[in-house]
This record gives C-alpha cells, structure tokens and sequence, in this order.
C-alpha cells in the first residue's frame, strides 16, 4: 500500500481529532483561512497581530489588492455619502461625471492627484489608477494621520522603453518618485502583471511618508512602511523562489539600508535579486514593527512626533523604548526569521477564493 499524504488545514484536523481536541477547536483548525484576501484588513481598529501563526502558513501575509477586480466588489462611500475607490468614477466602461472630477485628453485630476498619459487613451482606462490612489490616501491617512495637503503627478509611459529611460531603472522598481512628481511603470503593464494596486497603495505611502516627515526615516523603516501599506508580502514571499538556498536570503538592517538607499546596480539581474531581497527584508522589519509591538496606534504616535518635528531618534525612543538604531537590531529579520517559514512558496492572490 502506498502512503497517504495529508497537508495543510486537513492534516490540522487529523491531528487534532487523533489529539482528542473538542470539536469547536478541530471546526476552528478546519476553517484557516487559504487565501490572502481572507486574512484581516490593514486598519486602525484591527487586533494586531492580526494573524495566527497558523493562518500565515495557511494563506501566506494578507493580500486585499485584487478585490476590486472581482464581480462582488461594492463601491465604497465616506461619512457624507460620497462614492469613493474603485467603480466611483467609471463602472462597465461608463464614465460617472461628478464635481470636480476633470477628464481631459491625456490628463485625468481629482483631489490631490493628476495623472498624465497618451492622449489616445479613453478616460476609463486610467480612471481605475485615479480611484485607486485616492482610495490609498485615505487609508495611508486614516491609519498614519499623514494625508496630503499638495498635489502628487503620476506619468505613465507608453512602454518599457520609456519608463527605463525616463527613470534610469528597470521594471522591478514599479514607480520613481522625486518631490511631487512620480513616474510609474506603464499602467497598463501594471494591470497585466496584476500589480496595479500595490503600485497605487506603493506609490501614495511613499509620497505621504517623503512629503510630510521634516526628517528622513532609515531606508528599512520607509521602504518597509512601504511595502507592509501596499501589501506586497505575497508577492515578495513568490520572488524569493529563485533566490533561496543554503544560506539565508535576508539581509541585516544595515545592508537593507545600504541598497535601498542607493542607485540601481548597473549589473541588472544583481540589481533585481538585491532590490527584491532588501524590500522583502524591510518588509518584515515592518511587518514585525506593526504586527508584534503595539499596532498601528503605536506607529501613528511615532509618525506623529516626527511630522511635528522630534527627531525620530528620540520619537522611536517615546513610543518604542530604543533608539532606531536599537529598534533596527530588534527587529533584525537575519535573526527572526520568515513568519511564513523560508520554504518555497507560491500563492496567486489575484484569483478570487
């Protein structure tokens, strides 16, 4: 007889009937969440941790970035009744004029967001872009108290081509940000590769944390807020396949320091393994930040000293009882390891649970 393999939430409830467990823990054990959508959403009323250690096993680090792609997604409305995020501005191709809302040829505005792009494109091909970074500032201001008080231009190339030579940086870099200018990689490549939320949710952290802190927070922190608010944690976990082996991949938070705040490695498949390695370390520095040591109450007080002008130094010190440099080696991922383990993993969070 050949053997029985059993995994994940199913060999749970073997184990756990075998153990004798009651039958609401085995129901429980059966019922782990398999999809990064069906993990808890990114808010300021959330439990943090908001994730067993079994559920990240199970369905890898929340991923809601592809809801709104799916039949069931309900546009969302703010305390006036305001339509906001995805479908407020276009729904099966049709445009929903509304105040203050302007479409011109080649270039789409609303709020604190103008967006440019060929003029050969209809309004409802970019509108999805519009909607999206507006849905991103609210929440990065809901949860940080950084909104935006200017106005943040994002141009999309027509091609790779373009962007690289616009940019000086190849397509796994998704956006070039300098002052209240952003370059994004072509947005209909975005859409393919089904990153075009966390582009959007990517690009607005990045501006917000840029634009409204007097003082600069350390690579690992910024770029890690950057990545934990734009929920690349799956997608990061699936481009670490090619690079494990033997030796960790993580890197400390002095050498994620060191190439994320540098220019892109002429060397362009070094550059790809570096970048992607350093953002998936400072990635779970956040991660281990937010999650495990006071949530985001904690982070918006620490954001806050800062944006009121205490040098985050002395904020991390208030709020976290270190200095950063302090709190960096705490959160050291050489040393905590992968939440989710480091075996290889590959989950596509774009296909609907």
């Amino acid at each position: 007889m050949g053997r029985l393999w059993i995994a994940g939430p199913l060999l749970a409830l073997v184990l756990a009937l075998a153990l004798g467990l009651p039958a609401m823990a085995t129901g429980a054990l059966a019922q782990l969440p398999t999809h990064p959508n069906q993990l808890p959403e990114l808010k300021p009323e959330a439990t943090y941790p908001r994730c067993l250690p079994e559920e990240l096993e199970s369905a890898g680090f929340p991923d809601h970035m592809h809801a709104y792609w799916w039949p069931d997604w309900q546009v969302l409305s703010d305390e006036d009744g305001q339509t906001y995020g995805p479908r407020a501005f276009c729904d099966k191709k049709v445009v929903k004029p509304r105040a203050g809302l302007v479409i011109e040829p080649g270039r789409l505005a609303w709020r604190c967001f103008v967006t440019h792009q060929n003029r050969a494109y209809k309004p409802c091909d970019f509108l999805l872009l519009l909607e999206t970074l507006d849905l991103a500032e609210r929440r990065f201001a809901a949860l940080t108290g950084l909104g935006a008080v200017d106005t943040l231009h994002v141009f999309s190339p027509d091609n790779i081509p373009d962007y690289r030579e616009a940019t000086g940086q190849d397509v796994w870099r998704l956006h070039k940000l300098e002052g209240n200018r952003v370059i994004i990689e072509p947005y209909g490549i975005l859409q393919a590769r089904t990153l075009d939320g966390h582009a959007a949710f990517a690009l607005v952290a990045d501006w917000l944390l840029s634009a409204r802190l007097p003082s600069d927070l350390p690579p690992w922190l910024h770029y890690g807020l950057v990545e934990y608010f734009a929920e690349n944690g799956v997608h990061l976990v699936n481009y670490m396949a090619e690079f494990r082996g033997e030796e960790s991949l993580l890197f400390s938070p002095a050498i994620t320091d060191f190439i994320l705040a540098g220019e892109p490695d002429p060397d362009a498949p070094k550059d790809r393994e570096m970048y992607r390695r350093a953002g998936y370390s400072a990635f779970l520095m956040a991660w281990e930040l937010v999650e495990n040591r006071g949530g985001v109450k904690k982070l918006r007080e620490f954001l806050t000293l800062v944006r009121e002008g205490v040098e985050p130094d002395r904020a991390a010190g208030k709020i976290y009882g270190m200095d950063l440099e302090e709190l960096a080696k705490s959160l050291d991922p050489v040393v905590l390891g992968e939440p989710i383990g480091a075996a290889v993993q590959s989950r596509h969070p774009a296909k609907r649970p």
